[in-house]
């Protein structure tokens, strides 16, 4: 198919919009990584910079050997916290989508309706606070993972998934004696893997870059159990209140603790990026 004048300057144009957004979210990680690379002396005269000078690893050594960091500590209570977290929501939402999904279970519009309830009203932060201190969860890593593990709109993105699945599939299961949990793990979970995906990318993302509920539910006694964020939240007050050391360049060690923090998820991300698209489509459209 030929293209007309106006179409092709359209894609050239999408084309130059696509390459200057690009640029503009890849040359702070750019200059991030340099100065993270780059000797005190170097980044004191230059500044930020797309050019490594003085390479050295001073930074991420410091970083992860310092005493009063505990970056690589910070780093394992995140990957814990993050893949309990997914791997509780997942199970969650999976069994609350395909039960309401089934035209047998009773009650079906009243848990139906307990998923909008929560969308449109919160309790706040004083109530939330109060049901977790009640629980005896706090200074407890299970005080940021068990809230994390359930999201109603997660639930209704995987119910509107598994209704667009065909009914002969579920039907021809039981015809062979599988009850509904071997149905949901063995034929439903298996066919919906896209929308699982979106969920587990759009869940562990959120808990990885989660610093605000450590600061409420971990206090400064419990900093063994601190996920990375919070470490990072911290470390960025002690460098600003340390910049008399002329061995030390704060900003040579908070890009190094940048990319740490970063590496697992941009790591993770691409084997999950090529199903984020179509499950999110598939679960947000409502037939």
């Amino acid at each position: 198919m030929v293209k007309s004048t106006s179409e092709k300057a359209f894609d050239t144009g999408n084309v130059i919009f696509m390459v200057i957004l690009s640029a503009l979210f890849v040359f702070p990680l750019l200059m991030i990584i340099c100065v993270s690379l780059s000797s005190a002396e170097a980044i004191a005269t230059h500044g930020y910079s797309l050019i490594i000078r003085g390479f050295t690893f001073k930074w991420y050594k410091h970083i992860f050997v310092a005493e009063n960091i505990s970056i690589f500590r910070a780093l394992l209570n995140s990957v814990f916290m993050t893949v309990t977290s997914t791997v509780i929501m997942v199970i969650n939402v999976s069994l609350y989508s395909y039960a309401v999904t089934r035209p047998e279970l009773q009650g079906r519009k009243f848990f139906n309706l307990l998923l909008v309830i929560p969308m449109l009203f919160a309790g706040g932060m004083i109530p939330y606070y109060l049901i977790i201190k009640g629980l005896g969860l706090l200074n407890s890593q299970w005080a940021i993972i068990l809230p994390s593990g359930v999201n109603a709109w997660f639930i209704m993105l995987a119910k509107n998934f598994f209704k667009s699945l065909p009914e002969s599939f579920v039907e021809s299961a039981k015809l062979e004696g599988a009850n509904n949990l071997q149905v949901l793990c063995k034929i439903v979970v298996p066919l919906a893997f896209p929308i699982i995906a979106t969920i587990i990318l759009y869940t562990a993302v959120a808990v990885w870059n989660d610093w605000f509920q450590a600061s409420l539910f971990l206090d400064s006694a419990h900093k063994q159990l601190w996920p990375v964020q919070a470490v990072l939240n911290e470390l960025n007050t002690t460098l600003q209140t340390n910049q008399g050391d002329p061995n030390v360049s704060a900003q040579g060690v908070y890009c190094a603790a940048i990319i740490a923090s970063t590496l697992p998820i941009v790591i993770v991300y691409p084997f999950l990026q090529r199903f984020f698209i179509g499950g999110a489509l598939v679960g947000g459209v409502k037939e």
